[in-house]
């Protein structure tokens, strides 16, 4: 079924850049362009699709007001509020590739693990706020309260801004980001992303409102790959699941790491992770009358050093790694760590997609993806994750999950490095959005250019896929 996906050569620009957030605030570093990418011949292009298809629907079934300030301040930029209205920027074409993800990995102490002072959600309702808003547009309130926002999210990693009338479409969507000087970027997996691009000129992607993925349970997950990672998220609701369902998830990975039991928390972390993305079963090899190995290894090398490198997400790809089926080539990112260092705030973090992408547990709940797409999660010599282990993780994940019912105009601001995000299964037609940053502040200096992914994948994908 894989391989009769497609059989068209594929193109895909990539590109690298990054931001950095640093003990004083946001850093911003210039991009450093990868080299052209060459036309596929049309083999690698059909197998590209698979890969594709797979990493995708892997990654995608992988977002009041605060008292204290907990770490060291994000300082955002300030400005007046407009006295008078502004074109926005079509942003079609124009965003910035997502930054590489911020690595502090090393050296954490497990025993010792700092409580958070806060948790996710804060909510900011509309309704608290009705005598503040008389005095003028809830755009010019988002404007007066940037820097107080951007520090309560800090503290508490994600923010729910209820009842507001700002941000039920796309053009509402973009003020209210645009007023707290959100700079947006693709998408992590924009390349080989199912989230369609609905509002190309206010940088806003369809979130899992596909109906062949409704009854698709979305674990939780930070929006990342061992290269890419957004700093932020924002994820609107247009419309809520006309049938039911559909609740988003949010669990802060800070409170997560405190309730893990620590000998499973060690063995985790000293022995790493590493994600299958994507299954290719090249199950015509076994059926050749000789050659075999000689195919086999010429498909293996052929995908890694041609397909492999267009999704920038430092795959290896290995036979049989699940180990039922010796021709199943599984494209599987590098060795990482389940716990990462908050770039900001250096608290510890549990920065891992398990919940989502464990084969384990999939298999427990309700799924939809296809082979293809199935992922799982290994040790990082590749051995298998003891069930015991999947299931105290699943358990913390689950008592630290946050359902929230959203409604028409209700957004979620979150810290995409501390808060983990996910999605109940729904029913009808449902429409959620969602947009990705790469920092808060000034504009960047730097720009799209031809180098960074593009739509060709993206589109296809969508247009062919679900």
């Amino acid at each position: 079924a894989t391989m009769a996906l497609a059989f068209t050569s594929v193109v895909v620009e990539t590109a690298a850049g990054t931001t950095i957030p640093g003990l004083r605030g946001i850093v911003q570093l210039a991009v450093v362009p990868s080299g052209q990418s060459a036309p596929l011949p049309s083999t690698a292009g059909s197998v590209a699709f698979g890969l594709s298809a797979g990493a995708a629907v892997a990654v995608l079934s992988r977002r009041g007001g605060g008292r204290r300030n907990g770490g060291r301040a994000m300082r955002v930029a300030t400005m007046d509020a407009p006295t008078t209205t502004v074109a926005k920027k079509d942003l079609s074409g124009k965003l910035p590739d997502c930054p590489r993800t911020i690595w502090k990995a090393d050296n954490i102490d497990i025993d010792n693990i700092p409580k958070p002072r806060e948790t996710a959600p804060l909510i900011v309702d509309a309704k608290d706020l009705a005598e503040r808003l008389k005095s003028g547009t809830e755009e010019a309130y988002f404007v007066a309260e940037r820097e107080k926002i951007m520090e309560q999210l800090q503290q508490h990693g994600a923010i729910l801004f209820k009842n507001f009338e700002t941000m039920k479409d796309a053009e509402g969507f973009r003020a209210f980001y645009d007023a707290l000087q959100l700079n947006p970027c693709l998408d992590p997996i924009h390349t080989s992303g199912l989230r369609d691009m609905i509002g190309k000129k206010d940088a806003v992607y369809e979130a899992v409102n596909k109906p062949s993925l409704a009854q698709h349970f979305v674990g939780l997950h930070n929006e990342s790959t061992f290269v890419k990672t957004a700093m932020f998220g924002a994820f609107g609701c247009f419309k809520p699941a006309s049938e039911g369902g559909g609740e988003f998830l949010v669990a802060d990975g800070a409170k997560i790491i405190g309730d893990m039991d620590k000998d499973v928390l060690r063995r985790i972390y000293e022995k790493k992770i590493r994600i299958s993305v994507s299954n290719l079963d090249l199950n015509f090899i076994g059926a050749l009358p000789f050659g075999q190995e000689a195919v086999k290894e010429s498909l293996q090398d052929l995908i890694l050093k041609v397909v492999a490198p267009k999704f920038e997400m430092d795959l290896e790809m290995v036979y049989g790694a699940d180990q039922s089926n010796p021709w199943r080539l599984q494209a599987i990112e590098h060795a990482q760590s389940p716990i990462n260092t908050h770039p900001v705030t250096g608290q510890p973090v549990w920065f891992c997609n398990l919940h989502n992408h464990s084969r384990y547990l999939r298999d427990r709940r309700p799924c939809t993806i296809p082979e293809v797409g199935m992922t799982d999660v290994y040790h990082g010599d590749l051995g298998q994750i003891a069930p015991e282990d999947v299931e105290h993780i699943n358990k913390v994940c689950e008592r630290n999950m946050v359902p929230i019912m959203m409604e028409t105009g209700d957004v979620i601001l979150l810290d995409n490095y501390r808060v983990l995000h996910g999605r109940k299964v729904f029913k009808g037609e449902r429409k959620h959005v969602v947009t990705w940053f790469e920092s808060c502040g000034a504009d960047l200096a730097r720009e799209a250019t031809g180098d960074k992914p593009d739509d060709f994948m993206n589109n296809l994908i969508n247009k062919t896929l679900v």
